[in-house]
């Protein structure tokens, strides 16, 4: 018995140290180099790391060298079990503000151990709410509107369902 508890111990110790250890500003300028290689470059960020989370301060995404979205504030958890991802205020800039005028005031992603490909995402804004899911091993993006609001300007990119719109596409 104090052999099991001893080992418990251990393993609890070893996931607090890794999740408080775990470098989290390297591994986010990791993932922006590989963005960065598909031609969408992060800037103007301010980053502050936390213990458990790190938090991107006022991000603008650029793809090809043309501003596309901007946000107020986008806080990662990786917890390892469960990793989340919360943002907040992401507005569409320029050619993309002119395919869809939407303004997303909250976003959440969440992938878990149980399903490593699967990231659920939950959002509201001018559009309405939505959830859905990305689908990593099969890459395809499943997102349900689930209270329209204001679709006019992203009505071409939604098909009619037997629940009410949704965005289907692979990537």
């Amino acid at each position: 018995m104090r052999l099991v508890r001893n080992i418990l111990l251990f393993i609890i110790a070893l996931y607090i140290g890794i999740i408080v250890f775990m470098p989290k500003t390297q591994i986010y300028y990791y993932l922006e180099h590989m963005a960065d290689k598909k031609g969408v470059t992060i800037g103007n960020e301010q980053i502050d790391e936390k213990i458990p989370y790190i938090n991107i301060m006022h991000p603008v995404a650029y793809f090809q060298g043309v501003d596309i979205a901007r946000a107020a504030n986008i806080k990662v958890t990786p917890l390892l079990l469960t990793n989340t991802l919360e943002a907040d205020d992401i507005e569409l800039l320029n050619i993309a503000k002119q395919f869809a005028n939407v303004r997303i005031t909250e976003l959440k992603a969440k992938q878990s151990i149980l399903k490593p490909f699967i990231v659920k995402i939950d959002a509201s804004g001018n559009f309405g709410t939505a959830k859905g899911e990305i689908n990593l091993k099969n890459r395809t993006v499943h997102i349900d509107i689930t209270k329209a609001k204001d679709i006019s300007s992203i009505k071409r990119f939604l098909r009619k369902g037997a629940k009410g719109w949704y965005y289907e596409s692979k990537f």
